[in-house]
């Protein structure tokens, strides 16, 4: 018991953060199997709360750690910027593979008002998306795989890739618009092990769903 006891007191912070990690993927779980939960305002309320409000909170109140912790910082900047056009470039490769050799692609959709009108497909990836990438970064590559796995190295990057299906899987949204998420998963995931920081990852994701999203509106 003595031994457990000493295991558990050294690894508090690791076990802490895993049990934080674990009880907010839960509830996202559950979010996205409520049929009870407006998609759009409750939805986005209680993903705001537990992808951004919590990794800071827990960050700076329990921790008393800077957010540069959780990727908040330049970091390493030629990797961030090297790693990022080369992430773009393998990942738009893999984009088209999908699309001209399987079906995966074939119902991918965006909403009807963003797919006629520009100044609201602007608007949708300018602000809709480039906030739901940012969440993402802060709690996949931040919290999860720079804060609580940065032990792990390399296979932290894999790991918050898995996390990040897992999401989709366990909330029943596995789908063609989720494609993307999951085939950069990944890239973003190295471009912030690289540079240190999730300022980099971010850009690129965002770049790489608004050239998607782009695509498919010519070329459908």
């Amino acid at each position: 018991m003595d031994r457990l006891l000493q295991i558990i007191s050294s690894h508090k912070e690791f076990l802490g953060t895993a049990t934080v990690v674990v009880g907010s993927m839960l509830v996202l779980w559950r979010l996205g199997n409520s049929d009870q939960v407006n998609p759009i305002l409750q939805g986005m309320i209680i993903a705001v709360g537990i992808l951004l409000i919590v990794p800071f909170s827990y960050c700076k109140i329990i921790l008393k750690r800077p957010l540069s912790a959780i990727g908040f910082q330049k970091g390493n900047a030629w990797a961030g910027i090297g790693g990022s056009v080369l992430a773009i470039a393998a990942a738009l490769a893999i984009f088209f593979v999908l699309w001209n050799f399987t079906s995966l692609l074939q119902e991918y959709r965006l909403p009807v008002a963003v797919e006629e009108q520009f100044l609201f497909f602007v608007l949708y990836e300018v602000i809709l998306n480039g906030f739901i990438v940012f969440l993402f970064e802060v709690f996949f590559r931040g919290f999860i795989m720079l804060l609580w796995l940065r032990r792990l190295g390399i296979w932290s990057v894999f790991a918050q890739a898995a996390f990040i299906a897992s999401l989709f899987y366990f909330g029943s949204d596995i789908g063609a618009t989720t494609i993307p998420y999951l085939v950069f998963a990944p890239f973003a995931g190295l471009i912030a092990y690289q540079s240190r920081s999730i300022w980099y990852s971010c850009g690129a994701s965002w770049f790489y769903f608004f050239l998607i999203d782009a695509i498919v509106l010519i070329f459908r």
